[in-house]
């Protein structure tokens, strides 16, 4: 087999996954901690766009902001301790339920402060739902991979409006 992963896929689309069917927006706070290097911490928030496309996928749009602290400079970022960034991505969402699901985005992380060029990124990770009636709480995990520079595992915990 030279394609496991698109089969596997296959078996998932075939057996029905369901997926959240409704236009959503969420909006959130992150929490990153770099894998090592210059950063300690990065801080940030975003909102994300989400758009069902066939079930059980969905494609999602990422806007955030984005403070990067060095290290030994996390309450003192007025010392240019802080680099901050403006991360764009665009995504898919695959659903292995009504509420779990893996996530992989591309985008660009945007610098606002020094002199400093746009990096590339890349990130994946699973998360979760936690619903309620028409909102509900997305609980996501991601590794994240800006050029090299920042690597980091994150957290996103989002109030999420089904719209």
């Amino acid at each position: 087999m030279k394609h496991p992963l698109l089969i596997l896929l296959l078996v998932f689309v075939i057996t029905g996954a369901n997926a959240q069917n409704k236009t959503a927006l969420s909006l959130g706070g992150e929490l990153g901690i770099p894998n090592y290097g210059l950063y300690n911490v990065v801080l940030g928030a975003s909102a994300k766009f989400e758009l069902p496309v066939v079930s059980p996928v969905s494609l999602s749009l990422t806007a955030g902001f984005s403070s990067v602290f060095q290290r030994s400079s996390i309450l003192n970022n007025y010392n240019s301790g802080a680099d901050l960034f403006v991360p764009l991505k665009a995504g898919v969402k695959y659903y292995f339920s009504q509420n779990v699901y893996l996530e992989g985005e591309g985008g660009a992380a945007l610098p606002l402060n020094g002199n400093r060029h746009s990096l590339g990124l890349f990130s994946v990770g699973p998360g979760f739902v936690i619903p309620s009636e028409k909102h509900g709480v997305d609980i996501g995990f991601r590794y994240e991979d800006w050029q090299g520079q920042l690597k980091q595992t994150a957290i996103r915990v989002a109030y999420r409006f089904g719209l």
